[in-house]
């Protein structure tokens, strides 16, 4: 399942780099790392870094969408954590 996440994730990050006419060694450039590490990504390869997943995204101008991808509002366990310290508050 992971495995199948980030070869999804690699997929639409080459997707969108080839959208913005970039070549591999560009992105790399422009996200200040290796071009094997932006060949590696858009591979699925699970030894990329968040950080660097996340200069790439930055590079795309996509990194805003990463708050899209947990929302605290759509964790039940967070929603419920919320519930229950707000509701601790009533009492004084």
């Amino acid at each position: 399942m992971i495995e199948n996440s980030l070869v999804r994730l690699g997929s639409r990050i080459a997707i969108a780099r080839k959208a913005r006419a970039l070549t591999q060694a560009d992105l790399a450039r422009l996200s200040d790392v290796g071009t094997s590490t932006v060949a590696s990504l858009e591979a699925g390869y699970h030894g990329v870094s968040v950080g660097n997943f996340l200069k790439v995204l930055k590079a795309l101008d996509l990194l805003a969408q990463v708050d899209d991808w947990l929302p605290p509002a759509m964790d039940p366990a967070v929603v419920s954590f919320a519930t229950r310290r707000l509701g601790g508050r009533d009492g004084g």
